[in-house]
C-alpha cells in the first residue's frame, strides 16, 4: 500500500521546516512526500530546494500564484494518484504529526472495511497528548490528517479549487459521504495544530469569533454556503444561521462586517473563485 503524504503551503517558512521534520522523522515513513508551494514570497522555495535534494522522496510542487489551500490540495492531489498513491494523507504547514500519527493511520486502515474512503487523524493542542487506539464514525473532516483514498478520488474527484480557503474540506466530505464513502477518525493518530484549534479569540460579550484577518471571513461565509448548496436540509440551516451571524461578526469584529455581507450575498449567488485577494485585502 503506497502512502503519500501532501502538505500545502504559504508563506510560513518556519512553520513548514518543523513540519516537514515531523513528516520525515514519523516511524511509518512515507512512500512518497508531496509538498505543492503556493508561490511563497519569503525563504521557502530555497528551503524545499534544500529538503528536495536531501530527501530522496519528496517532491516540490511550485505554483505561479498563490490559489490557496483549496487549489493547492486540488493540485497536490491530482499528483499524488497520478503518480500511484493509495492513500493521500493531507495537512496543512503548520501541522506538526506525532511520530506515531502515520503508523496509526496505517494501522486503521487494516481495521476498517472497503466502504471506508476517509480517515482522520486527531487533532490536539500539545504535544504530549496520550494517544487512545479508538477508531469512531465521522461526518467531516478538516485538510489536517485527511487521508483519503484513490478509490474517492477517482469516483468524486478533486477538492474544488475555486473555493480558494476554507469549507473545501467540509464540501468534499459531504460528497465522499453522498457517494457512500465512509468516514473514521483515528484518535491515536495525533497531530498538533497550532492554526484553528489555538487561535485567541475575539470577545465582546457575549459572542466570541476567532481571531483571523477581517477578508477571510468573507469565505467562510460565502464557501460555506456554497459547500451545501447541494443538500435541502443542510443549506437551509446553514443560509439561516449565517444570516443571523453577519450581524454577530459585524458586532464582534466590524471591520469584517462588509466582507461578512458579501460573502453572504456571494454564496447564495454560487460566486467562487479568489474574490478577495490576500495581497489586496481592501474591499472592491
Amino acid at each position: 500500500m503506497k502512502i503519500t503524504v501532501l502538505v500545502v503551503t504559504y508563506n510560513r517558512v518556519d512553520w513548514l521546516k518543523k513540519n516537514v521534520s515531523s513528516i520525515l522523522s514519523q516511524t511509518r515513513r512515507p512512500d512518497e512526500f508531496i509538498i505543492v508551494d503556493n508561490a511563497s514570497t519569503d525563504s521557502t522555495a530555497e528551503f524545499l530546494t534544500d529538503v528536495s535534494l536531501k530527501a530522496g522522496n519528496v517532491i516540490v510542487k511550485r505554483l505561479n500564484d498563490n490559489l490557496g489551500g483549496s487549489g493547492g490540495f486540488s493540485i497536490g492531489l491530482k499528483i499524488a494518484i497520478d503518480r500511484g498513491a493509495d492513500w493521500v494523507w493531507m495537512m496543512d504547514d503548520d501541522a506538526l504529526p506525532y511520530p506515531s500519527a502515520l503508523k496509526e493511520i496505517e494501522w486503521a486502515l487494516s481495521k476498517v472495511g472497503d466502504d471506508v474512503g476517509v480517515v482522520l487523524s486527531k487533532l490536539v493542542k500539545t504535544s504530549n497528548a496520550i494517544p487512545k487506539r479508538k477508531i469512531v464514525r465521522a461526518r467531516v473532516g478538516t485538510f489536517v490528517g485527511f487521508g483519503v483514498s484513490a478509490k474517492v478520488v477517482k469516483k468524486i474527484g478533486l477538492p474544488n479549487a475555486d473555493f480558494f480557503i476554507y469549507a473545501d474540506d467540509y464540501e468534499y466530505s459531504l460528497r465522499a459521504r453522498k457517494n457512500g464513502f465512509r468516514m473514521v477518525k483515528v484518535y491515536s493518530s495525533l497531530i498538533e495544530h497550532k492554526d484553528w484549534i489555538r487561535q485567541k479569540r475575539l470577545f465582546r460579550f457575549p459572542f466570541s469569533k476567532p481571531s483571523i484577518p477581517p477578508w477571510k471571513v468573507y469565505y467562510i461565509f460565502r464557501n460555506t454556503i456554497n459547500a451545501t448548496r447541494n443538500s435541502k436540509v443542510i443549506g437551509l440551516a446553514v443560509r439561516g444561521y449565517f444570516f443571523i451571524d453577519r450581524y454577530v461578526w459585524g458586532y464582534v469584529d466590524p471591520l469584517a462586517k462588509p466582507y461578512a455581507f458579501r460573502g453572504f450575498e456571494d454564496g447564495l449567488r454560487g460566486i467562487e473563485g479568489k474574490t478577495v485577494d490576500p495581497k489586496d485585502p481592501k474591499w472592491k
